[in-house]
């Protein structure tokens, strides 16, 4: 599905927190040693003898005297030790070297008064105490930093999103203004159904009034339901660009917080907010975060997350406003852990569901992205479309994104047909890995693994449609047998699931006929066709011994809250039953594998050495080599038409197989 929404409006840049911190700390050691001065040069600390003994002398070059508290002198200055000097030359020099620095402090008696003034000090100064304003200045200097700093820290990480402590309880739903909304319908592709049922909402909310005449209600809320990337956001903005209403986003964890009633003070405040600026639209995406069921049985029933859920069941049931209706949409993928009573009507009243695109859909989709990519004249969208069952919307975005990076790889000018098969194969399977050394044995088990599937595959009359085999490792797969349906189907027989057993261990085989001897690259077909066969006795009722009786675990998502208590299992008779039933089915199509790779032995020797040779073939390539016309079906498949206005068929899974390391 795709997304031409609005490009959101960059915020301003703050200034970073640890920038004000470093500032604060340089500042602090400047001041340090501006006030104080440099201590780590050589000072001499004379003694009060010395100092006399030296004032007498004529050794005392200069003094500075400070008066300090309590009738104390500090002083400061050069001195000399005299002594002989043997020439004037040296004389010079001893002068020049023999100057130090002093400091002492003493008692500020008459006599050193009088012995100061006594004119042997070559330069004497004297002067008053001020220091006790600068220890002032700098603890008041010391103390602005240390509040900027946890300003700085605290504060506006404590602001977030726009107000204090006292903040939290505000709800962090981004309201975004009908100018600034721009998707509309024509950008929501590949859900006509959903589309359609949407419409209402957006009539409602344009003229409810028309509505409120016959006596209708329009739902208060719709459920956006389906798989991952099919568009479920997309479809909410949406629906208030066509109704031009406030939009208001917020994802269901924005309500919890780690203070109690959090929560619940958000959701009353979104709604307060939503009801001043009625008609708009309030949409919750992943509202499993906060509308889990509240019946679990497991914990109390006063946590965070259920007050919330409260808030929003009471607010739901009193959307009604002045100015006119509130609309809430919300999404999920999760409905079955839903709350009951968020689900009643009157809240939620209608569940939307936005499914996997259809051919069709997917034809749509690929529209709208390939408006951004540069495609070369020849591309056929419509073979895209055909070969992508099971593709999402985004999904296809990625595969056109793919495309566009790839045809940018090899220096095209446009993306073509090559580009875009290269990319749906990559999404598919993985990309290459042409990088790999494997040794010469291994490349030929890896051949005759992947040429024992694929001619198993052929040779099944319900097997999936060969796509393309390979002997170049993809993602952790050292050789791939691709199988793509070219129609979208929902369901499979029980005889299409016996030949993609079959299948699955047509490589297990060949290494066994071919090269008496096994490998782990097995592994993974094991564990797929063992799948298929357990799901076909407990799930499917497949089963001839066991009947069509659902066993042991389900395959969907369990809830803990709500499944813990409940009893699924069966008797260990029932157990060993399944467990012999499914072995049973496994080894029926390991011998029918058998059989045909015995019979055809002749094409696995010669599709395995073309293997080698070239690395990569694709059906046509494969028929042609085996000299076997192409099924009907399959050509029948590949001329599905895409066209909206006419019949078309729907998505299946691709299925593939991996042989892994």
């Amino acid at each position: 599905m795709s997304d031409n929404g609005s490009t959101k409006k960059g915020a301003s840049r703050r200034p970073p927190t640890a920038l004000f911190v470093w500032l604060g700390i340089f500042l602090v050691i400047g001041l340090f040693f501006l006030l104080n001065g440099d201590s780590a040069g050589k000072t001499d600390q004379l003694t009060p003898h010395e100092f006399v003994t030296a004032l007498e002398n004529g050794e005392i070059l200069s003094a500075d005297v400070t008066s300090g508290p309590e009738r104390f002198f500090l002083i400061r200055g050069k001195w000399q030790k005299n002594s002989a000097p043997a020439s004037a030359e040296e004389d010079k020099d001893l002068t020049a070297h023999s100057e130090r620095s002093y400091e002492i402090n003493l008692p500020a008696t008459d006599d050193l008064i009088t012995k100061l003034q006594s004119g042997k000090v070559a330069k004497l100064k004297y002067e008053e105490d001020n220091s006790w304003w600068q220890g002032i200045l700098f603890n008041v200097i010391i103390g602005i930093i240390i509040i900027a700093i946890l300003y700085f820290v605290f504060a506006r990480q404590m602001r977030g999103s726009g107000g204090g402590a006292m903040q939290f309880g505000k709800s962090r739903a981004r309201m975004i203004l009908p100018d600034d909304i721009k998707t509309r319908f024509d950008d929501v592709a590949g859900c006509e159904e959903a589309k359609a049922e949407t419409k209402e909402i957006v009539d409602y909310l344009r003229d409810p009034l028309k509505y409120k005449l016959l006596g209708g209600r329009i739902p208060k809320g719709a459920l956006l339901t389906g798989p991952p990337g099919t568009g479920k956001t997309l479809m909410a903005k949406a629906v208030a660009g066509e109704a031009n209403v406030p939009f208001f986003s917020i994802s269901g964890s924005d309500f919890i917080e780690m203070f109690v009633g959090v929560g619940a003070s958000r959701v009353r405040d979104m709604f307060d907010q939503a009801r001043k600026h009625a008609p708009s639209v309030i949409f919750i995406d992943e509202i499993d975060a906060v509308g889990r069921s509240r019946f679990s049985g497991i914990g109390g029933g006063h946590d965070e997350r259920e007050q919330t859920l409260n808030a929003m069941l009471v607010e739901m049931d009193g959307l009604e406003s002045l100015n006119g209706a509130v609309i809430v949409l919300a999404a999920t993928n999760r409905v079955d852990v839903l709350d009951p009573a968020l689900l009643r009507p009157g809240r939620f009243d209608r569940q939307i569901v936005i499914d996997l695109p259809d051919i069709r859909g997917r034809r749509q989709i690929l529209d709208v992205h390939a408006k951004n990519v540069r495609l070369a004249p020849t591309v056929d969208l419509d073979s895209v479309a055909r070969s992508t069952p099971g593709f999402s919307g985004a999904d296809l975005a990625n595969l056109m994104n793919e495309a566009a990076l790839l045809a940018a790889r090899y220096n095209h000018t446009e993306a073509t047909q090559a580009d875009l098969e290269e990319a749906r194969d990559k999404v598919c399977f993985g990309a290459e890995r042409r990088s790999r050394i494997i040794p010469p044995h291994e490349k030929k088990l890896t051949a005759y693994h992947e040429a024992g599937h694929a001619l198993v595959n052929i040779h099944c009359e319900h097997g999936t449609p060969l796509h393309k085999v390979t002997i170049i490792p993809r993602g952790q797969a050292l050789g791939l047998t691709m199988m793509m349906d070219h129609v979208d189907r929902y369901s499979r027989t029980r005889n299409e699931m016996l030949d993609t057993i079959a299948m699955s261990l047509g490589g297990r085989v060949a290494e066994e006929i071919v090269l008496d001897d096994i490998s782990s690259g097995a592994s993974q077909d094991i564990a797929h066709a063992t799948n298929i066969a357990h799901a076909m006795v407990c799930a499917y009722g497949m089963s001839e011994k066991l009947g069509p009786v659902k066993y042991g675990e389900r395959s969907e998502h369990i809830y803990v809250g709500r499944d813990i208590t409940r009893n699924d299992s069966c008797s260990e008779e029932t157990l060993r039953e399944i467990d012999l039933e499914v072995k049973n089915i496994v080894s029926a199509q390991k011998d029918r594998a058998t059989a045909i790779l015995t019979q055809y032995r002749d094409q696995l020797e010669k599709l395995a050495r073309a293997l080698l040779e070239n690395e990569t073939l694709d059906a046509k390539q494969v028929y042609d080599l085996l000299e076997i016309p192409m099924p009907v079906r399959d050509t029948e498949q590949a001329g599905v038409d895409v066209n909206p206005e006419t019949d078309a068929e729907s998505p299946a899974d691709p299925v593939n197989d991996d042989q892994q390391q």
